[in-house]
């Protein structure tokens, strides 16, 4: 049987698809990532926002346009939330929510619903991933504790809940890409239910090859101790510290559990590690009764920070959460003030580019395009960049200048 696996969302949605994948084929179907022609497509939803669900809804019809016979298996967050919303809708077969997503290969031929109690402790530990990218994903955590004001997700992944370090390791040992990237809901959260955390997990990193990259992490898990155990493994020096907000009294509305003073002062910890690290993060403009002042307040925090990138969001009320109800900011507002920080953003870029300018950096080639290689430094700088070679290959670049949202170079 020819399966299609299409995914939406997270990285960690792409990573389950290629459990799925992984179990289809072991099963002896013909399965892969993708929206292409096939039998059965297993739609892998998401629903962190309304637009991601209605996303989620219109995949349905992608898939009958490619073959009106099809059977269509709608999993994920948005089956999760709703899977009314699937069960009639022509050529859908199968609704199942986020829990066992791998079972799919059993239940691929039924009809109905099975939307299952999410689980208290980590599933699928020793089920890997097929990996068809140069750049590989390994799940180390699922769920959240966190319950911020704006955000369904814990209500549709459940609980925090970890993956052992030794089914961790072994995973990576099986990986051939030149990179694998530690990936969860909220990795920040990892060990807490199992006795390990997130610096052991490092130390029994030691003796892999591959360079390891982390998902979004929380300010209040830099320490000592987690920075002195990744400078000891083959880290790229990329931070994605989460921020969401600049204002206190806005995270405090947020119940986001830090201040802009901790914040900093994990930024100033990480760059005292390492000094040429890039820290990313997401800001949330216009959340509920955001003042002109609060956002001034963000937007300076910014600048004092001195990002190497930020990703920008209007706040978007999501039913289900303990902000929906609550006062909002009119569209207009979240659109200018979107554009601000858009612009700012543009300057961070560049700023983080120059500071490579005739640096030598360890890039990984990911792909080539009108007429340049493409990849990225260790502490994921975009190079676009000329000279010989592979796709998948580690290569020495020196940086010669900002272009594009990165910078151009050539292979030594």
């Amino acid at each position: 049987m020819k399966v299609s696996v299409f995914t939406l969302g997270c990285k960690t949605n792409l990573y389950e698809s290629g459990q799925i994948i992984a179990a289809l084929q072991a099963a002896g179907h013909e399965a892969s990532h993708g929206l292409k022609p096939a039998d059965v497509f297993v739609l892998n939803t998401c629903a962190v926002t309304g637009e991601a669900e209605k996303k989620s809804r219109q995949l349905i019809a992608r898939a009958r346009k490619l073959n009106p016979n099809c059977r269509v298996v709608v999993v994920g967050c948005a089956a999760q939330k709703n899977a009314e919303q699937f069960k009639d809708v022509a050529n859908v077969s199968f609704v199942k929510g986020v829990a066992n997503k791998v079972a799919i290969v059993s239940e691929i031929e039924r009809a109905g619903v099975d939307v299952e109690q999410l689980p208290s402790i980590y599933s699928d530990a020793n089920l890997f991933a097929s990996q068809e990218r140069t750049r590989a994903f390994v799940k180390i955590q699922d769920g959240c504790n966190n319950f911020c004001s704006y955000c369904i997700v814990p209500y549709l992944r459940g609980r925090s809940r970890s993956r052992r370090i030794s089914d961790i390791v072994e995973e990576l040992k099986g990986i051939t890409s030149a990179e694998a990237v530690l990936i969860g809901i909220d990795i920040s959260q990892f060990g807490r239910d199992t006795d390990e955390s997130l610096p052991e997990l490092f130390a029994a990193l030691k003796g892999i090859d591959t360079r390891i990259r982390l998902g979004s992490l929380e300010a209040r898990v830099v320490t000592d101790e987690l920075l002195m155990s990744l400078s000891e493994i083959n880290f790229c020096p990329h931070f994605h510290l989460s921020m969401q907000s600049g204002c206190d009294s806005v995270l405090k509305r947020m119940n986001r559990k830090y201040t802009s003073a901790e914040y900093y002062n994990a930024v100033q910890l990480i760059r005292k590690y390492f000094p040429t690290a890039a820290i990313t993060t997401d800001v949330i403009v216009g959340f509920c009764g955001e003042t002109d002042e609060e956002f001034d307040d963000t937007r300076q925090f910014i600048e004092k920070v001195e990002f190497a990138d930020i990703h920008v969001f209007p706040y978007s009320p999501r039913e289900g959460t303990a902000a929906y109800s609550w006062q909002d900011v009119d569209v207009t507002t979240k659109q200018a003030r979107a554009a601000v920080l858009g612009e700012l953003k543009q300057k961070l870029k560049k700023d983080f580019a120059l500071s490579s300018v005739g640096k030598v950096e360890e890039v990984l080639c990911e792909r080539k395009r009108n007429g340049y290689y493409e990849g990225y430094t260790k502490n994921y700088l975009r190079v676009y960049f000329t000279g010989n070679c592979k796709v998948g290959e580690i290569v020495r670049v020196k940086i010669l200048e900002p272009y594009l949202d990165g910078s151009k170079g050539e292979v030594l």
